[in-house]
């Protein structure tokens, strides 16, 4: 089923979200939320949430736009919260991440939707809520190829740097199992990479330089929306959106992106395959092969690598600002350190390490014509059926995404009450 689908469905499964620690008001929340959560799926679920959590009569259009990642989601969740409360209807628009920051923080938007956080969000009123658990794969256009290429953050730096710039550069041939070694070696012999990069303003861009950049010292971009603006050269492909990326990975044999993972249904071609990606942990001085550090963006790995970051995020600190890159990493995705990604420890599980939190923002008070207090309201209703049945993994299994754990619910229902209703 193609993810632009707005399928709506009764709400006939349970909430499955990790259960982690809490204390005082955070627990109470999570408690009372995730009761209510059940007790209504019990009694048939989105039709009753729908009616007591609107407030109002008339008819409401709430405008969302910004991340391309977010949006195939936003289509599924729209329709269907229109069927459970049928005064709202919601209008997203994919317009990249920067746009859907600084849309909602001008009061241009309801909902701006964002792969990263806004930093010092108060200052423009605005509080970053997140939505589900996503990830980012690494997509490549190679002909002959049996499997999935191994590439790690160092390597994939060291490609969109532009100082690995073919197929058989010994630091890719050496990190591979020996079948693709030699595919690679005797089928693509020099054969150019062409770098897809987006050219708006992209959350994708800012988790794609945040793994670089924890990963490889001499990475030369910032973590950041445009973050590779720089980047240039006649192997250089700029696309927009997400849908751009896969048009581009697929029209240039040679071609690496990096795609969400709300988009891989919409891949297609007999030479498209995405990556086993590693942690630094993965390397040796030659760039070589340590399996058990590339992990598929499986849900039980994304899942691992979300658990990491949580457990590391200073909450009291950071609140609910973090990206979850290589687990979080030890350094915090918030202050950056570079070439500092490490390992991602693993134990006993295998963290896939582009995952992230999605984000919806929104204004902690009325402001302007459009962020009025019933839209605003509205929005927050909007939302808190987002993170309790919108989180049900019938939604989010059909783009890739995964449910907040229930500490970040509970988090996300504190901060919503903040906003002044």
């Amino acid at each position: 089923m193609s993810t632009d689908a707005a399928t709506t469905i009764p709400p006939a499964e349970q909430l499955g979200t990790p259960s982690r620690r809490r204390s005082g008001m955070v627990r109470t929340r999570v408690a009372i939320t995730i009761a209510v959560v059940l007790l209504l799926v019990g009694i048939g679920g989105g039709y009753a949430i729908g009616n007591l959590l609107h407030s109002g009569s008339s008819t409401t259009v709430l405008t969302e736009t910004g991340s391309s990642l977010l949006y195939p989601l936003m289509k599924i969740w729209g329709p269907n919260y229109t069927a459970y409360n049928p005064s709202i209807s919601v209008s997203p628009v994919s317009s990249g991440s920067g746009i859907g920051q600084s849309d909602a923080e001008l009061g241009l938007v309801n909902i701006g939707a964002s792969d990263g956080y806004v930093v010092n969000g108060s200052v423009t009123n605005i509080i970053n809520v997140p939505v589900a658990i996503s990830a980012q794969l690494i997509w490549y256009n190679l002909p002959g190829l049996t499997g999935h290429l191994n590439l790690n953050g160092t390597v994939l730096g060291m490609i969109y740097a532009q100082d690995i710039t073919n197929w058989t550069n010994p630091w890719i041939l050496n990190a591979q199992n020996a079948s693709i070694r030699n595919e690679l070696a005797t089928r693509d012999a020099n054969l150019p990479i062409y770098t897809v990069v987006r050219a708006d303003s992209s959350g994708d861009t800012f988790l794609f330089t945040s793994l670089c950049y924890m990963s490889w010292s001499d990475f030369p971009f910032q973590p950041a929306n445009g973050g590779l603006s720089g980047l240039a050269g006649s192997r250089v492909i700029p696309e927009t959106g997400n849908a751009g990326m896969v048009q581009g990975v697929e029209s240039q044999v040679g071609a690496i992106a990096y795609i969400g993972i709300s988009y891989t249904r919409t891949v297609s071609g007999p030479n498209l395959n995405y990556a086993a990606v590693g942690d630094n942990a993965s390397l040796s001085s030659l760039g070589g092969e340590n399996t058990s550090n590339y992990v598929l963006p499986t849900a039980a790995n994304i899942s691992a690598d979300a658990t990491l970051g949580l457990q590391r995020l200073d909450f009291a600190q950071q609140q609910l600002a973090v990206s979850l890159i290589l687990g979080g990493s030890w350094a915090g995705a918030v202050n950056l350190v570079r070439g500092g990604g490490g390992s991602n420890p693993t134990g006993n599980s295998t963290p896939y390490p582009i995952t992230n939190l999605e984000y919806a923002l929104i204004k902690t008070v009325p402001e302007g014509n459009i962020v009025t207090l019933s839209a605003l309201r509205e929005s927050v209703n909007f939302l808190q059926w987002a993170i309790t049945f919108g989180n049900l993994p019938v939604y989010l299994s059909q783009v890739g995404f995964l449910p907040l754990t229930s500490e970040v619910a509970g988090l996300d229902t504190a901060e919503l009450s903040s906003v002044q209703v």
